[in-house]
């Protein structure tokens, strides 16, 4: 089996939480690694309209938090995990704090996870990951992802988007465009969740469909139908 994500309107993770269930993953897959880590995370699904298409909606719910965390204290946690979801997982974060590193001219092990280490990037982190591993996709392709544009402010102040960091998540590892919509469609956590699994860039590629899966993004928008498309199948 091999699967295919639609990027034209970016991608966060939880519309990759989304799109997984969506296309049949149960959301118990997710929420079991994520229970693993103990930290009081639980997920939510809900269906939702965006541009007038179903679409799966998921909630991570988080307690209060006020912990700041380096790359060592998140990948501590993931000795919980079983070894599939934890070497997924590792790898994302890995690539997510050498962008940050670079962004902030410091090194991964001093990057301070403001955004992209809160407790709902974890959870849809390593949520993703072991639903990666449920699936055991023989290939995953992805079409160009769309990032947005205009400004964000983050934990030190205004953020232009695309975010610098989604920038050097993915330059050299993906094809990108700003896309329709004025707002941050592609994050961090997104980007670096598909740098890391995705083997081939592409449009969709030959295949017979088995199941499609829509995740939403949290907003309705009328520039753009907000949701990532998962499309399961078999090589034609």
């Amino acid at each position: 089996m091999i699967g295919w994500f639609d990027g034209g309107a970016g991608a966060s993770g939880d519309m990759l939480l989304g799109a997984f269930v969506g296309a049949g993953v149960p959301l118990e897959v997710a929420s079991a690694s994520i229970g693993a880590l103990d930290l009081g995370v639980t997920l939510r699904s809900e269906q939702v309209q965006r541009a007038g298409l179903d679409a799966t909606r998921i909630h991570v719910e988080v307690p209060d938090s006020t912990v700041v965390r380096h790359l060592p204290d998140i990948l501590a946690l993931f000795g919980q995990l079983d070894v599939g979801v934890r070497t997924i997982a590792t790898a994302v974060f890995e690539r997510l704090a050498e962008a940050e590193a670079r962004v902030h001219g410091t090194s991964i092990d001093e990057v301070h996870f403001h955004e992209v280490g809160a407790l709902d990037s974890i959870a849809d982190i390593v949520g993703a990951a072991a639903c990666v591993v449920h699936l055991g996709l023989d290939r995953i392709h992805c079409s160009a992802l769309s990032l947005g544009s205009g400004s964000i402010r983050g934990a030190h102040g205004p953020i232009p988007i695309p975010a610098p960091a989604v920038l050097e998540v993915l330059t050299g590892v993906a094809p990108m465009q700003a896309g329709p919509a004025p707002f941050e469609s592609t994050t961090p956590t997104g980007a670096a969740v598909l740098a890391t699994i995705v083997d081939t860039w592409c449009p969709m590629p030959l295949m017979t469909v088995t199941a499609v899966g829509k995740g939403a993004g949290r907003r309705d928008s009328d520039q753009v139908a907000n949701v990532l498309r998962l499309v399961l199948g078999s090589p034609a």
